[in-house]
């Protein structure tokens, strides 16, 4: 191991040395107080700016010059911070020159270290609020304020309490940095390949076992991971080939992939560890938060299988060959991968803080590497997680305080309070049309964000007018959690299916519309649980299940109006009375009127039995049509 240390590069070794440190700080933080409050913000922010130059510094050696006087800058602002803290907050809002020179200089660094870290769109946030800070009494009706000056602005964005060193970077430093880190052990341990391996010997000789392995394979790497991109990437090398081979088209197969790798990020317990943030936002309980999540994450993948069973049908799929996928009783022996899973949950039901059972799952893994790995090879692995979630939580630490920038600004200039006004005039007092804007500025405002910052942003801006129209706290949050994370799907930018079609080597827009379709009762749901709450698991075991049967019933007549086909190819009037079904099944969840249901449930029925259902139900002969083969259970 020593040989292999000496033969990395020394930008590498002085890199993940940093991530190393950085991931050990915060794991022991869990269990010992090391720090107070601010300086320990501050000690996760001076890892994350220096990692995240020097990150750059060691993939361009044109810059590194500067990369390194950035991450000098760095170091020598937030020892300041460290050194002054206690006097900081004595002279709140009256800042020296120093404290000005340094707040400013922190201020370029965390918008420069976003942008290497994410990209244009957080700092294009950050200057918007700037410029919006400093030009206020330049700005028409609502949107007028007196205006802060620049010295001010620096300090209540910086020194002072609640700017960059607010609540987001609190986040990011007590449940993100963890919560990466577990991704990471779960990336790098082997527990994703199992995750993938396992969905694939589940289905294996189905027809489009493929695309089925996707939706399970999805579903369980989205709850360590933060990114749908990096679910489509890793899952996608393998589900998309398979589901190519049995015959999908290509963008069929990535818009499959990008569909259930998006949802993912909705899949609990973790949710792309954005259900934390959520807990931290809105009061409620990590457990009860995962609860709320897991009837219409559910729903969604089933609705997505149910898809990929109609696709498959209609174009009378063949089964990938047996000898391409693992056997499900070799898998079954490595059912100790679900153990991060089962403690993390465990942990959280017993009562502990969600950061404590991140913390003991890692361990968990921690335990399995070992046991698999008796030897040097232990530390290496070790060593890897520990690098690779250093690295992920400094460009965290980095996104998180840029958008404290924007998020700042939006409270203390008065905007935040004067939106829910403006947003309710707009929709002129209708909740409905509320709900509507705030879908088309979550899908606006989350493209190419990562999860957890798109639904920061938006909630920021778009909860209050909810929740002053009326909407429930908790559903409102919900809302805007789903239409930021779907914001992956849609063009123009649609990430995941730009993945998705990468994989696939296929058309990015047919991809994308592809994933649309395979996705589309996810635009739904959102629509579906803000007016009925039982089907968050809010309400009674009786409205619950209702709200459940009805639901389901309109998730599938959606997916076979799609898709075209039920138990066989359907005729157009048979694919409208599909889609009738699906409306008068998903109008009974949101009024609870049983007419709705009763009509959902006939117009399916006709189609039903049209296409030969009493055969299937056992009660007839099934008629032998050609070109039009039954699907027999």
């Amino acid at each position: 191991m020593a040989s292999w240390l000496r033969e990395q590069p020394k930008m590498w070794l002085l890199v993940s040395t940093l991530a190393l440190l950085m991931t050990s700080y915060h794991l022991f933080t869990t269990q010992v107080l090391l720090l107070s409050h601010w300086p320990h913000l501050n000690l996760h922010l001076a890892f994350g700016l220096l990692i995240v130059f020097l990150q750059a510094a060691e993939r361009s050696s044109r810059a590194r010059a500067l990369y390194f006087v950035a991450a000098a800058v760095s170091l020598v602002v937030v020892v300041y911070i460290h050194i002054e803290a206690d006097d900081l907050l004595d002279r709140e809002q009256m800042p020296t020159d120093v404290d000005f020179l340094v707040g400013l200089a922190i201020l370029v660094l965390v918008i420069w270290a976003a942008y290497l870290a994410f990209g244009f769109i957080l700092p294009v946030l950050a200057l918007l609020g700037i410029v919006y800070a400093l030009l206020g009494p330049y700005f028409p009706g609502e949107l007028f304020h007196a205006g802060i000056g620049f010295g001010r602005l620096v300090a209540m964005l910086t020194t002072d309490i609640g700017g960059i060193y607010g609540t987001l970077l609190f986040i990011s430093a007590t449940y993100m940095a963890i919560f990466l880190t577990l991704g990471s052990f779960i990336e790098n341990s082997g527990v994703a390949q199992f995750f993938i391996d396992f969905p694939l010997a589940l289905f294996r000789g189905v027809k489009a076992g493929g695309g089925y392995a996707a939706v399970v394979a999805s579903a369980l790497m989205g709850m360590g991971s933060g990114s749908p991109v990096a679910n489509v990437v890793t899952t996608g090398t393998f589900t998309i080939p398979l589901m190519k081979k049995a015959g999908f088209q290509a963008h069929v197969a990535g818009g499959i992939e990008a569909a259930a790798s998006t949802g993912g990020q909705l899949m609990p317990p973790v949710m792309g560890a954005v259900a934390f943030v959520m807990a931290e936002f809105t009061g409620v309980t990590y457990v009860k938060i995962i609860g709320y999540a897991t009837i219409p994450a559910f729903l969604f993948f089933l609705t997505v299988g149910f898809g990929v069973y109609f696709r498959s049908a209609h174009l009378n799929l063949k089964a990938v060959p047996v000898d391409d996928l693992p056997e499900l009783k070799v898998m079954l022996r490595g059912v100790s991968n679900f153990l991060p899973i089962a403690v993390l949950v465990g942990v959280l039901v017993a009562g502990y803080t969600a950061a404590l059972a991140a913390f003991w799952a890692v361990a968990s893994l921690m335990v399995l590497i070992l046991v698999r790995n008796p030897n040097m090879k232990f530390f290496t692995l070790i060593g890897k997680c520990f690098t690779s979630g250093g690295r992920r939580a400094a460009e965290f630490a980095a996104a998180m305080a840029c958008i404290s920038i924007f998020v700042k600004v939006i409270m203390g200039t008065g905007i935040g309070l004067k939106l829910p006004i403006l947003i309710e005039e707009y929709a002129a007092g209708n909740l409905l049309m509320g709900y509507v804007y705030t879908a088309l500025a979550s899908a606006v405002l989350g493209m190419g964000l990562p999860t957890v910052a798109a639904y920061i942003v938006v909630a920021v801006l778009a909860v209050p007018a909810l929740t002053q129209m009326g909407a429930n706290m908790i559903q409102a949050h919900f809302f805007v959690l789903y239409f930021s994370i779907l914001s992956g799907l849609t063009p123009p930018v649609a990430l995941a299916a730009l993945a998705g079609a990468k994989v696939a080597e296929a058309n990015y827009m047919k991809t994308s519309w592809a994933s649309l379709q395979y996705g589309l009762v996810a635009f739904i749901i959102p629509f579906l649980f803000v007016y009925n709450p039982a089907l968050m698991a809010i309400g009674s075991l009786g409205a619950v299940l209702m709200a459940v049967l009805g639901t389901l019933l309109g998730c599938i007549a959606i997916a076979a109006f799609l898709q075209g086909y039920l138990l066989r190819r359907t005729t157009w009037l048979g694919r409208g009375l599909m889609g009738l079904a699906a409306a008068a099944s998903f109008g009974f969840v949101v009024t609870t009127q049983f007419y709705y249901l009763l009509a959902g449930l006939v117009l399916f029925a006709v189609v039903f039995l049209k296409q030969g259902g009493r055969a299937v139900l056992g009660f007839a002969k099934a008629p032998e049509e050609a070109g039009a083969p039954i699907i027999r259970n």
